[in-house]
């Protein structure tokens, strides 16, 4: 049954952040017991929701995608295509669970007063860039100009926000492209490329799309706290003793799942005008996906948050050495418990033709995620500015661009969006939170998103390099083998030329006799 296939997968997923809190919890730091015991359900709850939720996207998210996309048969639909793209971008992203999450820890920490307008922000962002994105396939605009151009509006923006937001935004950024948008942008990008694409589409044409994308909420959430969103209020955190669990997480699926279908069913009576049958399957893929996104942001809130942050008062009492080794592990282990990483593992295997393994990437993305929780505590303890660390960071991001084949540009920088998961939003990042609340604020626990988004972008592109060096040996030696070949041929032809003449000769000498 493909449920049950999908549920062993994602519980598989999850599994070793299950061994990281029992490894603790039975030989370094005991946890209470009501506690673990809500963890241990909320994993089965997150597994159970996780598989249904991946199951309804499937069904749901990449066909509504497809059709969008094929829909575009006359200039007059493209501008509505672009219209409805936009909006099905921003509310798919609002309905990322990596969002939710994010945005309810920005609330807790004091750093926004309305959820809400920094979810909608943050969707906005996205939608805005999805547009961009798909007008820049079309133009065929080089990657490298574009990031370039974004990057600057985006260094420019962060001098006039407090540093303290500027993680934030990042952060924002890095939470966007999840289970939900990043299907949905893949066949948007795959979509039009193959449609609109003179000559046949290749591998660095479909990339790209993502870490565009990704890049819109950074903006948009910089201009909220630098225009709008200064002030931030303790009153607007949620009291569960009030308001019941279950309806607070219930407003926050609806609030996430009918904009996005009530979209596309607008556009469906406009354009697509789809038979009943396959309406009532995309609607039923719709009910799936809303379960599955209420039990996994239920699980979110009724244990993983909590053991996070008791994670974070464990590490806050270990000494710098140890908090150096718990940090790499827990960052090498999460890795694992991430499905889009393995996806992205496949999507370098497939582009480099077998050169580059996925279990080789799957490593290099593993350091690169203990490097940044790394960095992120390190930031903590010695009081680094997180502006200084992300410019020379996405600095050494985009000077590599200019030295990797084209297709590792799009590759690498749709990797940032999809290696941070739900589980470094749910996880990860209460653990850095309350290690800095119990350090300095909680607000200097930021940052951890955005540099784990960055962290990807920088070892995709190196492995580019190692696949080009590659790419030259062989060329080099393919050279020397067809030389050698030649060669031979050419002595081979000698031989053949000069038995010839002999034979003529000696023919000749028999005649004269």
């Amino acid at each position: 049954m493909k449920f049950l296939k999908r549920l062993r997968g994602t519980f598989l997923a999850l599994l070793p952040i299950l061994v990281v809190v029992f490894f603790v919890h039975f030989f370094f730091y005991k946890f209470e017991t009501e506690l673990l015991l809500k963890f241990v359900g909320a994993i089965v709850i997150a597994a159970i929701g996780e598989a249904l939720l991946l199951m309804g996207i499937d069904s749901t998210i990449m066909p509504m995608g497809d059709l969008m996309v094929n829909s575009v048969t006359k200039a007059s639909r493209f501008v509505i295509f672009l219209i409805f793209a936009m909006l099905f971008g921003t509310f798919a992203t609002v309905a990322e669970p990596d969002v939710a999450i994010f945005s309810n820890q920005a609330v807790l920490a004091g750093a926004t007063s309305s959820k809400t307008l920094l979810t909608f922000m943050i969707g906005a962002g996205l939608g805005i860039l999805v547009a961009f994105g798909v007008l820049c396939i079309i133009k065929r605009i080089n990657l490298k100009y574009i990031y370039l151009a974004i990057f600057s509006i985006i260094f420019l923006l962060c001098t006039q926000v407090p540093s303290e937001y500027i993680a934030l935004a990042f952060d924002a950024g890095g939470a966007t492209t999840g289970v939900i948008s990043a299907p949905f942008l893949l066949a948007i990008s795959s979509g039009i490329s193959n449609k609109f694409s003179k000559k046949e589409s290749n591998n660095s044409e479909v990339f790209g799309m993502v870490g565009i994308a990704s890049l819109g909420p950074i903006i948009s959430t910089l201009l909220l706290f630098a225009f709008v969103d200064k002030s931030a209020g303790v009153d607007a955190v949620v009291n569960n003793e009030i308001i019941s669990i279950y309806l607070d997480v219930l407003s926050q699926t609806a609030l996430a799942i009918v904009p996005l279908a009530v979209v596309f069913f607008i556009y469906d009576i406009i354009i697509l005008k789809l038979p009943i049958n396959q309406k009532i399957s995309l609607i039923f893929g719709m009910v799936v996906t809303f379960v599955g996104l209420y039990l996994f942001l239920f699980s979110i809130e009724f244990g993983i948050t909590n053991m996070g942050k008791q994670i974070g008062n464990f590490i806050e009492t270990l000494n710098t050495a140890y908090v150096v080794i718990f940090c790499v592990v827990i960052g090498f282990i999460i890795t694992f418990s991430e499905p889009s990483v393995m996806v992205l593992a496949k999507q370098v295997q497939s582009a480099t033709k077998g050169n580059i393994s996925k279990g080789f990437v799957m490593i290099a993305v593993a350091i690169s995620m203990s490097l940044a929780i790394l960095v992120s505590i390190f930031r903590i303890i010695y009081n680094i500015s997180f502006f200084n660390i992300i410019l020379i960071g996405y600095l050494v991001a985009l000077l590599l661009m200019f030295f990797v084949p084209s297709i590792f540009t799009g590759l690498a920088f749709d990797s940032g969006g999809v290696a941070s998961g739900p589980m470094t939003s749910a996880f990860l990042l209460p653990i850095v939170l309350e290690f800095a609340s119990l350090s300095s604020n909680p607000m200097a626990g930021f940052g951890l998103i955005g540099i784990v988004s960055m962290s990807p972008i920088i070892v995709l592109q190196l492995l580019g390099m190692v696949y080009k060096f590659e790419l030259n040996q062989k060329d080099i030696s393919d050279k020397k083998r067809a030389i050698k070949v030649s060669f031979t041929a050419d002595m081979y032809s000698n031989i053949q030329n000069l038995e010839n003449e002999y034979k003529l000769m000696c023919r000749k000498k028999g005649n004269e006799k």
